[in-house]
């Protein structure tokens, strides 16, 4: 894996082709995923791309780092089995797959690499849990929430409130989507995980708690 702590944005495809070079599954999936959806596909590239940098922020094994990242790459692979309402051919709703379904619908579909410590079962079914209990499927609220979760929540949610800007290989809208993370920290989002985005993004809204702020740069400089 990659061994840098902190990396630009602009690298994401770079990094995912490169994972992919000895990952033939993974790059296959991945493939069916473009050719479906090539939004879905660069925004999982994203959101696998700000979990990498926040396993390596929080100084995660290099193996864990590795589980982390291709959980996130195919955390979405479910949504390949739901049939957009438009396109539905006289298919009743609960005769087809909501979008809620597809946490459980990507655990089907990877069981395999899951079998083999591959990528993270849990952590991708409850990529969209909240803190609180408000998200789905489970409706799980904090420490039944794993932190390999946490981490595709919160990177999850930054890749989909930010753009990348192909032309000026930038990441765009950093600071709403910060501010949105920021103020669902602890409701939503692991408060620590969004913390270190800020972090590495330049960004500070005065959260109180010096400790952690510590904790986080120790984390990052260690």
């Amino acid at each position: 894996m990659i061994n840098r702590t902190r990396m630009n944005p602009s690298e994401h495809h770079d990094l995912a082709w490169s994972f992919c070079l000895e990952n033939g599954e993974t790059s296959f999936l991945l493939k069916r995923l473009k050719a479906h959806d090539k939004f879905l596909y660069e925004h999982s590239l994203r959101a696998a791309y700000f979990s990498l940098l926040l396993a390596q922020g929080l100084g995660l094994s290099a193996r864990e780092q590795e589980i982390v990242y291709r959980s996130a790459l195919l955390m979405d692979f479910g949504k390949l089995q739901i049939v957009p309402s438009n396109k539905r051919k006289g298919q009743s709703e609960p005769d087809g797959h909501s979008v809620l379904d597809h946490p459980r619908l990507t655990v089907q579909a990877i069981s395999a690499m899951a079998k083999a410590g591959l990528v993270d079962r849990d952590a991708i079914l409850a990529h969209h849990e909240n803190l609180d209990g408000t998200g789905y499927p489970y409706g799980l609220m904090w420490e039944d929430i794993s932190l390999h979760a946490r981490i595709l929540r919160v990177a999850d949610s930054f890749a989909s409130l930010t753009a990348h800007d192909a032309r000026s290989r930038s990441l765009t809208g950093i600071d709403n989507a910060l501010g949105e993370l920021y103020r669902w920290s602890d409701i939503h989002y692991d408060a620590d995980l969004v913390e270190l985005l800020c972090h590495y993004y330049g960004n500070d809204f005065g959260r109180k708690e010096d400790s952690v702020k510590t904790r986080v740069i120790k984390l990052i400089n260690h």
